[in-house]
């Protein structure tokens, strides 16, 4: 059981957090009055990417203490949330 427990500790990589942030904004965004769709998009989400809603949490968390790394995740975040928005402009 401790192992099991062990693995799911793993550190995040940030470009991965980044994804996962930035797509559970849209899906807040985008189902907004739909908490049903909103539960079910999200499970998605954490599926396609391999993560624990859990795992998503604490690694925010961890990043909420260090201003730098919350500054370069933001930017980071708003770099990819500009990449979408580009590519559904041109789709």
């Amino acid at each position: 059981m401790f192992f099991f427990a062990a693995c799911s500790k793993n550190k995040v990589p940030e470009d991965l957090l980044v994804k996962v942030y930035v797509e559970s904004v849209v899906i807040n965004e985008t189902y907004v009055l739909q908490s049903d769709s909103v539960r079910i998009h999200k499970q998605k989400l954490f599926d396609k990417y391999k993560i624990s809603e859990n795992d998503f949490e604490r690694e925010m968390g961890k990043l909420s203490y260090d201003k730098e790394a919350w500054e370069r995740f933001f930017k980071k975040a708003n770099d990819y949330l500009n990449d979408l928005k580009a590519s559904k402009a041109i789709n």
